[in-house]
């Protein structure tokens, strides 16, 4: 990972050293500024994860291998996450039954703040509940759940810690990397990516 001062990795520029290296870069944009942070939500973070959201207002990367999707990530930037949530909220409301919530989804919308999107709405969000990161999945409220709620990681320190070793990949099946902790490094499919 490219150090910052000596004690700080840039997670996201190493993502775009590797992506560019390894892959065909088809969209990349990206802005920095200059915050300082105290947590996350509530949730502290270590300083690699601090340096990302004190320092990047946008990061979105899409990849390709001939001419075939590899990944992307689109982060949402610390001044976004409440924006995010509420839009949310407000897609459950506008297209979903709250009042009956057949799917016992209200309570996890409710508690979710998207911290990654992926192109088809799917998201990365964490739960203010525990600090857990899950998996949103943007057809939910019509299909029910699937994968929605699936663990990715069991803090924002370990979803970059563990997804940056995977490369940011997007896995599509989550459920056939992660375990009831999260990103299995050991399974099968993530020995693919490392």
């Amino acid at each position: 990972m490219k150090e910052i001062d000596n004690l700080v990795f840039d997670y996201f520029e190493n993502l775009k050293q590797y992506v560019n290296d390894n892959y065909e870069i088809d969209s990349y944009e990206s802005e920095q500024y200059d915050i300082i942070i105290e947590n996350i939500l509530g949730y502290d973070v270590n300083d690699n994860v601090k340096y990302i959201y004190e320092h990047y207002k946008s990061f979105e990367l899409l990849w390709f291998a001939n001419n075939s999707y590899r990944g992307e990530i689109n982060y949402v930037s610390y001044e976004k996450l409440e924006e995010e949530h509420n839009e949310l909220v407000d897609i459950m409301n506008e297209i979903y039954d709250v009042e009956n919530d057949n799917f016992d989804i209200q309570q996890d919308i409710i508690n979710w703040y998207p911290l990654f999107y992926f192109g088809n709405g799917d998201a990365f969000c964490l739960d203010i509940r525990d600090g857990s990161v899950v998996f949103y999945e943007h057809d939910v409220y019509d299909d029910g759940k699937n994968m929605h709620g699936f663990k990715i990681a069991n803090s924002l320190n370990e979803l970059f810690d563990k997804w940056s070793k995977i490369h940011f990949a997007d896995v599509y099946y989550w459920d056939e990397i992660c375990d009831d902790n999260g990103i299995n490094l050991d399974s099968e499919i993530a020995k693919k990516y490392i």
